[in-house]
């Protein structure tokens, strides 16, 4: 990866896999998933007309292109996966004000500051978190804001547990559980750990306030629902860590979404976020 720096190496391969073009074929129905969380985080950067800001983990790209909806004079989108900025950069064909890099937050280096900094999930990978805060703040302009989305608690997030406990029956272990505060996707979960990151890398008035609600799980039947499932997400590590039989796993999430689905048969479960905020 020729713009990616050395650093956070196994989420740079993670993402650059068969993670990432998992994450290019559902993009679609994750960005509706996600797309609550995008006004959450907006909001809370409260974005002015005329300003540059940074999307951090941008993926395929929804929030950068809603920030320039919000009136961001400029927006520049980096993340370690190409399969992903590919696809935003199909998306945002045309959009002068956008711009893709793959590279790695932690470590690179803008040419001009940046008066806000955003992200919907794309913050919680790093190996060396206030190492890469405090990278991220140096790049800030003197008056600039960073607001992120973070998972709370798995506990929390049915939309990722109760997949999860479904398949569990089938498991011959428990699923192996990563020590607290390891790069992932509820790496930032303990929101004081969170803010205690986020002073120690020089940023002021941090706060996470809570977000919680029910979101749309991807899938236009159950069947799709389930599909998801065990592609991406805890279950999905759960049944390669085991080599689980992908027949019975899908019978058992099926008839467990069920219980959850509406008359279309989608499937709304409760989530719990972190929307945090911060002064650079």
């Amino acid at each position: 990866m020729s713009a990616v720096e050395a650093g956070n190496t196994d989420q740079i391969d993670y993402w650059n896999g068969q993670a990432g073009e998992k994450w290019v074929r559902e993009a679609d129905q994750l960005d509706r998933m996600l797309e609550p969380f995008i006004g959450a985080v907006l909001d809370a950067a409260a974005i002015q007309p005329g300003q540059r800001v940074l999307d951090v983990g941008c993926g395929s790209g929804a929030l950068s292109r809603a920030a320039i909806d919000r009136g961001a004079a400029h927006v520049t989108g980096v993340d370690v996966s190409a399969p992903l900025l590919a696809l935003a950069r199909e998306r945002a064909a045309g959009a002068a004000p956008l711009e893709f890099i793959e590279a790695d937050a932690s470590q690179w280096q803008a040419e001009t500051p940046f008066d806000r900094l955003v992200s919907r999930f794309g913050v919680m990978f790093f190996s060396d978190p206030v190492e890469a805060f405090a990278n991220l703040r140096s790049q800030m302009a003197a008056d600039a804001k960073l607001a992120f989305a973070c998972w709370q608690p798995l506990a929390l997030n049915a939309w990722a547990l109760a997949p999860l406990e479904a398949v569990l029956p089938l498991a011959e272990a428990p699923p192996e559980i990563p020590p607290s505060g390891t790069p992932g996707p509820f790496a930032f979960a303990d929101a004081d750990r969170t803010v205690s990151i986020l002073r120690k890398a020089g940023w002021r008035d941090a706060h996470a306030a809570p977000w919680t609600g029910r979101i749309r799980l991807p899938g236009h039947d159950i069947r799709e629902t389930a599909q998801f499932a065990m592609n991406i997400g805890p279950t999905a590590r759960l049944i390669s860590q085991q080599a689980l039989d992908a027949d019975r796993v899908q019978a058992a999430l099926e008839a467990s979404l069920a219980e959850a689905a509406d008359t279309n048969g989608h499937v709304h479960l409760d989530a719990a976020a972190w929307i945090v905020s911060a002064k650079a």
